[in-house]
């Protein structure tokens, strides 16, 4: 269930995007740069971008600031939040300032990115390309308790 007061929002992939902001919500929200300090972005072999705890890395994004209720619910719905992303508390820095914000971490999606790199656990040698399914997987093994 959504917050009854207004909250930041740090997005990293789709929504940053102020037109998918606007369709989703119906509304426009201010925004600043930001940055989230120990997490790393992962690019899926799913599509879709994903964020998991990650020492020393950063993540570059977009703070939407006082996201009211029903836009934090349409948000939610979006990102499949409880599903495909867990929704939780973060600190992002704004000029060097810390903030409180709410933001979408990999759930099910580091879940699918653990299923598939096991598929490939007995294919054939790397080609030596960086394989995002397999840092996926040390990521979500470090982050996340198999449940």
């Amino acid at each position: 269930m959504p917050s009854r007061e207004p909250i930041n929002l740090f997005v990293y992939g789709t929504l940053i995007d102020p037109q998918r902001v606007a369709a989703l919500t119906a509304k426009q929200f201010a925004r600043v740069e930001a940055t989230l300090v120990g997490f790393g972005r992962i690019e899926s072999n799913l599509g879709y971008p994903f964020i998991l705890p990650s020492p020393g890395a950063v993540v570059h994004g977009i703070l939407l600031i006082d996201i009211n209720p029903v836009s934090l619910y349409r948000l939610d719905a979006y990102e499949a939040e409880g599903d495909l992303y867990r929704r939780q508390s973060v600190e992002v820095l704004v000029a060097d300032k810390s903030m409180p914000a709410m933001t979408y971490v990999g759930h099910t999606i580091c879940a699918s990115a653990r299923q598939a790199s096991r598929q490939q656990d007995g294919a054939p040698a790397s080609t030596g390309f960086w394989d995002a399914t397999t840092h996926a997987r040390d990521l979500c093994a470090s982050s996340f308790n198999e449940h």
